[in-house]
């Protein structure tokens, strides 16, 4: 009977080594591309409507590039100004998406500045148009407005205004605010039917009509960067810094708002923020806010502004993440020591890391070929794109060797480490349990 209980044990064990080994993330990292520049933005669509993912990216030399799924160059477009968004949307309503690119104006002298440019661009990268205005561009929304059935696109910019422009891209109208408008979002807010215009400006949250007037507003005293809505319309703020009664800048202040812009709820920290995201990265049914600092940490609140989880990386993240695989949520941080992260939510464990030679401040989770499992695209100031293809690994029993399924040619390869769970971490651990009980055992005869 002894012996019973100690086999079964033993399977038990050996079951979860093999089940470690699922678990854990693996990927082929290859650098696909390499620029004379570091690399800003990257993200992936499929433009031209094939089925297959186009990578878009811009660099700091002024150039914006349009690469096919293993990284060659399908098309480029230098500029005199530095770009700052990208937005990819069907306008047309055709078959292809159009690319839309916000740049920065160019300050030669007080005398001399030179317009920031919005460029709309079709699949080939031929100019569909090319809009001047006056501050740089800080974000894009495309939506219909005026509820004519076309998509109007709106702009904020750094010189205190709020564009909106036609499906022919005239002019419509033009809001002052107060400063930088860092987010601007096309939402029917109150589901009327109707869409509202909301903008984040320095300290104040704008709502607007379609025809530009102000509808309501929240003033605050803190710096706000970021704009979320949960799943019932309330808007979550997220800010850089915020000021007390002395004027001094502090960390960070997130808070709720409800669809009248009446606070709800609030939570600070002591350090300022760098990133942020909005995610269900604990099942349950609602968003969490994941909020990054420039001190390495992470906090997690719940949507009410609840404080559930902090994890700690050694350096500034530039952007957060979260994806899932399996049954198991991940949080992806870029970092300033050149690296990127991938953490266990569960268990706050680096999973993954992908070693760069320059700071990550970009990276885009895709299924880039399309197997079902996510993939990273990843662009570092070492001026190369990588890709991060998540191997398929087929599970065996202990004994045989794990067979690695679909594995990408050979190409330069960044340096990464893995942290996982190994089996033989299991097998030691079994090992010394299987001992205890055996000994237990003769003791008790």
């Amino acid at each position: 009977m002894n012996f019973k209980i100690i086999s079964i044990l033993t399977i038990l064990l050996f079951s979860m080594g093999t089940l470690s080994s699922v678990m854990s993330l693996e990927f082929e990292n290859n650098t696909i591309y390499k620029d004379e520049f570091d690399i800003l933005e990257i993200t992936a669509n499929d433009i031209n409507g094939d089925g297959n993912y186009e990578i878009l990216a811009y660099t700091a030399g002024k150039k914006f590039l349009c690469l096919d799924d293993k990284g060659n160059t399908n098309w480029t477009l230098e500029s005199n100004n530095s770009f700052s968004t990208i937005k990819v949307m069907d306008i047309y309503d055709s078959p292809e998406n159009e690319i839309i690119l916000g740049t920065e104006n160019r300050v030669i002298s007080k005398k001399e500045i030179f317009n920031a440019l919005i460029y709309f661009l079709d699949k080939d990268g031929n100019e569909i148009a090319i809009i001047p205005i006056l501050g740089s561009v800080l974000d894009l929304d495309i939506g219909d407005v005026d509820s004519n059935g076309t998509y109007e696109t709106l702009v904020g910019a750094d010189d205190g205004n709020v564009y909106l422009f036609d499906e022919e891209l005239n002019l419509l109208w033009n809001y002052k605010t107060r400063g930088y408008n860092f987010r601007t979002l096309i939402v029917d807010l109150n589901e009327d039917g109707i869409n509202e215009i909301m903008t984040v400006s320095w300290d104040n949250t704008y709502m607007l009509d379609g025809l530009g007037k102000l509808t309501r507003s929240y003033e605050t005293k803190h710096i706000l960067r970021d704009l979320y809505l949960d799943r019932y319309n309330n808007i979550i703020h997220v800010s850089r810094w915020y000021r007390e009664e002395s004027q001094n800048w502090k960390g960070t202040v997130a808070y709720s708002l409800n669809r009248n812009l009446a606070q709800m709820w609030e939570f600070r920290t002591e350090t300022e923020s760098s990133a942020s995201a909005f995610f269900d990265i604990n099942e349950d049914g609602k968003d969490e806010l994941i909020i990054a600092g420039t001190q390495g940490e992470i906090i997690i609140l719940d949507s009410k502004g609840v404080f559930l989880k902090r994890f700690d990386l050694p350096d500034r993240i530039f952007k957060i993440e979260a994806m899932k695989e399996e049954d198991t949520n991940y949080l992806v941080a870029g970092c300033k020591d050149n690296t990127l992260y991938i953490l266990n939510y569960s268990t706050g464990e680096i999973e993954y890391k992908l070693q760069t030679q320059g700071w990550v401040e970009t990276f885009s989770i895709v299924d880039i070929n399309k197997d079902g499992e996510q993939d990273i695209l990843v662009g570092s100031n070492d001026n190369k794109i990588y890709l991060m293809l998540q191997k398929k690994v087929e599970v065996t029993p202990p004994e045989e060797n794990t067979t690695v399924i679909d594995k990408p040619p050979e190409t330069e390869q960044p340096k990464s480490e893995t942290k996982n769970v190994p089996f033989e971490e299991a097998g030691i651990f079994g090992g010394t349990l299987l001992g205890a009980i055996y000994i237990a055992l003769r003791k008790r005869r």
